[in-house]
């Protein structure tokens, strides 16, 4: 874990100010899952801003593990972490709710969602909606529906001698979710009983060596989609928001829906064992205010969580945003996170040919009942 402390003197700061006898406030501690670029525009703000934050960065990979070990400990808590929304049941009675004056901001209703796990107190402040969308070429047309099969049919259509495989797409759980809700199941114990399930599991597989290239190997998934993508290997691309960004030529992207496609988000959470909550919620309102919000839209195409930035948004922002307006959240379960680790090697092993859907699938869904269950 590195981190970096930016300090600035406390009376030129735009937020917090002097404390009563002129020495600055104390050091927010902030925990955060940003990836290097973001970083970067994160501190460079916070320095423009004058505010003292020590920001410590977690890989997304090891964050909800890492977070949780923290405040179970209530040891050197943060005072503010920025978390994947689908870590929040897991967390939740750990955590603050978020004061009023934050809940009342002006959230999109696909933002807000993120923070509440049911009627009551929102849990964190929305600072990034994700999900499933599809990325595509702008002189490919868009296709018919947002429908899988209308999505492979637009794919072979775009097939040709110099681009085999016309179609992006990652072996991963959360790419195979919106087939496994065109055959009825969905990404939850108990979602998979079912037949459906091997059959979306089989027809996910099928893409690969036909509109979908070979995967690359484990852990150069991302770095080999953005190379294919600028060589224009591939006409449509499954992937979100997060990849908009490291795009080079915006005016050659286009975006639409896929159906039934997972939708998601960020949260900036403070732990019922921060030393500083009040500094904690105070640095979420900066990073949720309009000015840093549109900055990361215009720097990312981050889609913003408030309608105020939405409207200020570049065009790519605004259409992700739109594209994922009829997704579907994740069950706002605390497992949730966790069934990627059965789900993830079985869909492997099937693509690969060393198992079938109905072989996989019954192991994932043995996996996912010990997990339910929990230990005995």
């Amino acid at each position: 874990m590195s981190s970096r402390l930016i300090a600035i003197a406390c009376c030129a700061a735009t937020l917090f100010g002097c404390g009563e006898d002129g020495a600055p406030p104390a050091t927010i501690r902030f925990l955060h899952t940003f990836n290097p670029d973001e970083t970067e525009l994160f501190n460079a703000t916070i320095a423009e801003r004058g505010l003292a934050v020590d920001s410590s960065l977690v890989p997304f990979a090891r964050g909800q593990q890492v977070i949780s070990e923290i405040l179970h400990a209530k040891t050197g808590c943060p005072d503010l972490i920025r978390i994947d929304a689908t870590w929040l049941p897991g967390l939740r009675a750990q955590l603050l709710p978020v004061p009023p004056e934050l809940a009342a901001l002006d959230w999109t209703p696909e933002a807000a969602a993120l923070g509440q796990l049911e009627p009551g107190p929102a849990w964190g402040v929305p600072q990034a909606v994700d999900g499933l969308i599809v990325i595509r070429d702008s002189a490919s047309p868009a296709p018919a529906t947002a429908s899988i099969a209308d999505l492979i049919a637009a794919s072979r259509a775009a097939r040709s001698e110099g681009r085999r495989y016309p179609l992006g797409i990652r072996v991963d759980g959360y790419w195979l979710v919106p087939w496994l809700r065109s055959e009825g199941a969905d990404l939850a114990a108990g979602g998979i009983d079912g037949p459906g399930a091997a059959r979306a599991l089989a027809s996910f597989a099928a893409v690969f060596g036909d509109v979908a290239a070979p995967p690359p190997p484990s852990g150069s998934e991302a770095p080999d989609e953005l190379r294919r993508w600028n060589a224009h290997e591939v006409a449509y691309w499954i992937t979100g928001p997060w990849q908009l960004g490291a795009l080079r030529d915006a005016d050659r992207v286009a975006v639409s829906a896929i159906a039934r496609a997972p939708r998601g988000g960020q949260l900036l959470v403070v732990p019922a064992c921060a030393k500083n909550p009040d500094q904690g919620w105070r640095l979420a309102g900066e990073l949720a205010s309009l000015p840093v919000a549109i900055k990361l839209a215009q720097a990312f195409s981050t889609v913003p969580t408030r309608i105020s930035a939405l409207a200020s948004a570049p065009p790519l922002a605004r259409a992700a945003y739109e594209a994922l307006r009829g997704a579907e959240m994740l069950p706002r379960v605390a497992v949730t996170p966790l069934l990627f680790d059965d789900l993830n090697p079985a869909l492997a092993a099937v693509v690969a040919g060393d198992a079938t859907a109905e072989e996989a699938i019954e192991g994932v869904r043995r996996g996912w009942g010990r997990l339910v269950r929990g230990p005995p």
